[in-house]
């Protein structure tokens, strides 16, 4: 991490022998065989340049780069280097050292330009920078991304190219010497297109390492890219730069048309057309990058140590070349990529100051979101309206009771849906927001779950005690200040019990199936709370009795009401005979005579607090177990491109067989130096060169029975995979 207009050193990210293979599964089977996506991958990204992965639809580039990204860890085997020495796959130093900005924006659409900004200076750098500094840095980096006329608009009203430079301008705070972007055009006009191109361009200049994933580009895009890497069907198609490419595809025997776009010329022969067999051009630029390597090894006692720095590494570039990056900086392979060498001494917010900001935050998107809000009190407010009219005057009448009862009954079902649903998609909205955020180290899960709790628990309760306020008042059950808030205190802590299995549902479960799930969690645990009493209960499901809230929260209010010794109800004089005349009588009739009210609150107490600790795990769990799902995306779609290109090359899924050669461990060797004058905000110096390297690298799941349809509904819902 720097400021902005630091220079940097050569920053490379090299791959080798990449092997990427994964099986899914709902079901997991012993017999499982793999389906290998990425085979046996070379290549090398360093700084300076603009590098593009382009291939076909389920080619691998989004896997490719995500596995760089160190988006997707779990279930990668091989080595990953950086300077030499070997990095874990969910590295967080090397994450400190780049980001990933991924293909949608997820940005926070109530907030503006400038507020966005300024909540991720103070997240990223702390606060142990003046505050005028930062302003400086945030003026400079708007500047710099055209977006300095857009400070007060909100990000709602941002165009889609506005928006992904403003994701490019949020990550830019901490200045990574490394950005990787999953295809940052998509969705845009062709000038839009340009403008984010010509932007990655010049960071590039800069000395930053920039890889970005991109369909079939116009050519005018395609002139902008310094280096590109084309994956087809797993394999590398080609390595190097964009203006030899077509010299490359010209030797073997496919020639571009006069006035043809060179990246469709390119896709086109990826997939067949024009008689052209992939596999030769797969098996060619394998061949053309280890003859370079191998002559790399040949030159090695005649090298010149004074030589100047590679300026191509590339299938079509020169060996001698290539040899004077291994033998420029042959120390660097013993350097260190720690912390304290490669990032400026500016540390992020502190935990209780990450807590503020996200609170801050999301107070001032509430405010301004202020519709569902609004909504939810309306909804208490109205509802308690009604069943106090509805109900009037039966609290304090013997030979109302039962309608009393309904009331209650009513009031906890509403206490307890109004908790649950409205939270229940609140993290389904938020996951895309959290995961960017999360992964680029804006903050730590524990802040931001604090955040959100401590924002929608005092809503909820306020909501509640609407209600209870209302409803109780008209329905006449006031006896006493103390039973008021005895019945208060059960009714909110039912509210917030719900809410919590709420917030637990949502994270857990995906959109459809937590809005189906969520009431049925509901239904059934209000059976064993509400009507039926212990004795009544089927053996099986008696455990149920014990731990549902239900059952705690409407014992504590209907305890409240007609327990705690309370006197005899009125019996009205047209009435000969009122049974519940004595509240006891009723007390027995629902087996709660002997309520221990105490016993029932912290019940619901410890499920708030589990509930609270499961959702935290489970959100750390799809946070840092990212690959399943990029995995199952990649299987259908690898899948297709497979049974295409099996049809048009008969190549298919077939891995190309490489020599016996090892890559070659290429170090990197400082870029030369620009002269860019650094603000203020921290002393301008060098980076460290940082090497990242990947060897022998696969990744693996097990791949049973597929449900491939079952989402859209096919009639087919299983296949074997």
């Amino acid at each position: 991490m720097c400021a902005i207009g630091e220079s940097f050193l050569a920053c490379l990210v090299r791959l080798n022998v990449i092997q990427y293979s994964y099986e899914c599964s709902f079901r997991p089977s012993l017999l499982a065989e793999s389906k290998e996506i990425l085979h046996g991958l070379n290549g090398s990204f360093k700084s300076g340049e603009l590098t593009a992965i382009m291939g076909p639809s389920g080619a691998g580039k989004s896997t490719l780069l995500n596995i760089m990204a160190g988006y997707v860890s779990a279930g990668v085997s091989g080595m990953v280097q950086v300077n030499g020495k070997s990095r874990s796959h969910n590295s967080e130093s090397f994450r400190k050292l780049s980001c990933y900005i991924q293909q949608h924006d997820a940005l926070r659409p109530w907030l503006t330009v400038t507020e966005a900004m300024t909540c991720a200076t103070h997240l990223k750098l702390g606060f142990g920078i003046a505050m005028a500094e930062k302003r400086k840095l945030i003026e400079k980096i708007l500047f710099m991304l055209g977006l300095e006329q857009k400070g007060n608009t909100p990000t709602m009203g941002l165009s889609g190219g506005q928006k992904k430079r403003l994701a490019i301008a949020l990550e830019m705070i901490s200045n990574p010497p490394i950005l990787f972007l999953d295809e940052p055009t998509t969705g845009l006009d062709s000038s839009s297109c340009a403008q984010c191109i010509s932007l990655l361009k010049r960071l590039a200049q800069d000395g930053r390492t920039i890889v970005c994933t991109i369909h079939t580009p116009s050519a005018l895009l395609f002139e902008m890219f310094d280096q590109l890497y084309t994956v087809v069907q797993g394999h590398c198609f080609y390595q190097g730069p964009t203006n030899e490419m077509l010299p490359f595809l010209g030797d073997l025997g496919y020639h571009c048309p006069s006035y043809h776009n060179p990246a469709d010329f390119m896709m086109e022969i990826a997939v067949g057309e024009y008689g052209a067999d992939v596999g030769k051009v797969i098996k060619a630029a394998l061949k053309k990058y280890y003859e370079i390597t191998s002559r790399c090894i040949e030159l090695d006692s005649t090298y010149d140590d004074n030589g100047k720095m590679m300026e191509t590494f590339s299938i079509g570039g020169k060996a001698e070349e290539m040899c004077k990056l291994q033998k420029q900086n042959e120390a660097m392979d013993n350097s260190s990529y720690e912390e304290e060498d490669i990032l400026s001494n500016t540390k992020p917010a502190s935990l209780v100051m990450q807590f503020l900001l996200l609170f801050y935050r999301n107070l001032l998107m509430t405010r301004r979101n202020y519709f569902l809000l609004f909504c939810r009190i309306f909804a208490h407010a109205t509802v308690a309206t009604l069943f106090g009219y509805l109900y009037s005057g039966v609290g304090p009448n013997a030979n109302q009771v039962l309608a009393n009862y309904v009331y209650l009954y009513g009031s906890m079902l509403m206490m307890v849906y109004t908790g649950k649903m409205a939270v229940v998609l609140s993290f389904q909205i938020e996951m895309e927001s959290l995961t960017r955020e999360h992964f680029n180290r804006w903050y730590k899960l524990g802040p931001y779950f604090l955040s959100v709790l401590l924002l929608e628990i005092p809503v909820q309760i306020f909501c509640s005690l609407i209600y209870v306020v209302i409803s109780y008042h008209l329905t006449g059950n006031y006896v006493n200040f103390e039973r008021f808030c005895i019945f208060a205190l059960f009714c909110v802590a039912g509210s917030i019990c719900a809410q919590s299995w709420g917030f637990f549902v949502g994270a857990t479960l995906s959109v459809k199936l937590a809005v189906f799930i969520g009431p049925i969690l509901a239904v059934l645990f209000s059976v064993f709370g509400f009507c039926t009493r212990y004795v009544d209960i089927t053996p099986l499901f008696k455990w149920m009795w014990h731990i549902s809230y239900y059952r705690a929260s409407f014992h504590g209010i209907l305890n409240s009401v007609y327990g705690m010794n309370r006197d005899d109800l009125n019996c009205p004089e047209t009435q000969i005979y009122c049974h519940f005349k004595n509240p006891v009588l009723f007390q027995k009739d629902m087996d709660i005579e002997h309520v221990d009210m105490q016993s029932n609150f912290v019940l619901i107490m410890l499920i708030i607090i589990t509930m609270y600790i499961s959702t935290v795990f489970v959100l750390w769990y799809k946070l840092n177990k990212r690959h399943k799902k990029m995995a199952e995306e990649s299987y259908e779609m690898s899948t297709s491109a497979d049974a295409v290109g099996a049809s048009s090359t008969g190549v298919g899924s077939r891995r190309i067989e490489a020599t016996k050669l090892e890559p070659l461990h290429i170090p990197a060797v400082p870029a030369v130096e620009q002269e860019i004058a650094a603000p203020s905000l921290i002393a301008a110096r060098l980076f460290k060169p940082v090497t990242v390297s990947f060897k022998n690298l696969s990744y693996s799941v097990r791949n049973g029975i597929f449900r491939k349809g079952l989402i859209r509904g096919d009639k087919h819902a299983y296949r074997k995979a």
